[in-house]
């Protein structure tokens, strides 16, 4: 005789709940960080505010600027995204100038916050720069290489030294503030230092 088919329910739709409850976490923390800054945030009023217990904070992080850096990070990542068209130097271009604006839009005082706040922690400002700052130059790089295999660029080009020649006067002029970090001077920099890396 056989045994009937057992039925299986099929699975909800949508994020397990475990990651539903991770994402709302996130979403908590950037929030209380954009109002109050890095320090003067808790990881009980992340609890409080996302409506779960602390221990269900610390099932995915150890502490509360774990909390705040994968917070930020998670926000930030479809503002720093980067379209995948065109050639390579409209492409490096075009970062160049979404690097500006996400410098002067909200997203980019929240990072002022947390770098002020992870200023004299090496552990934070190592996993910053491994999930933040090493990311982003991973994607320039690749942009320059493929610059430099279709003939944009010389062969001779330094990716590290270029990727920092086009970054670095932004996030100067960003923590400076001694002049306005508009899009006329993100162009400016493009123009003024591509051409010494261009092939004749």
């Amino acid at each position: 005789m056989k045994r009937p088919k057992t039925k299986i329910a099929p699975r909800p739709r949508g994020r397990p709940r475990s990651e539903q409850a991770r994402q709302e976490i996130l979403e908590t923390a950037y929030k209380l960080l954009r109002d109050r800054g890095f320090n003067a945030v808790g990881s009980h009023e992340i609890a409080q505010e996302a409506g779960v217990s602390s221990a269900t904070l610390y099932r995915w992080w150890k502490s509360k600027e774990e909390i705040l850096l994968d917070a930020c990070f998670e926000h930030m990542r479809p503002v720093l995204a980067i379209p995948e068209t065109g050639s390579a130097l409209t492409r490096l271009r075009r970062y160049v100038l979404r690097a500006r604006e996400f410098l002067v839009s909200e997203e980019g005082t929240v990072l002022a916050r947390v770098l002020t706040g992870i200023y004299e922690d090496q552990r934070l400002r190592r996993m910053f720069l491994e999930r933040y700052v090493d990311q982003r130059r991973q994607i320039q790089r690749g942009i320059i290489e493929d610059a430099i295999t279709f003939g944009e660029l010389k062969p001779t080009t330094d990716p590290e030294l270029l990727i920092d020649l086009l970054s670095g006067p932004l996030f100067f002029r960003w923590l400076q503030g001694h002049a306005p970090l508009d899009k006329r001077f993100a162009k400016n920099i493009f123009d003024n230092v591509i051409p010494a890396f261009q092939t004749k």
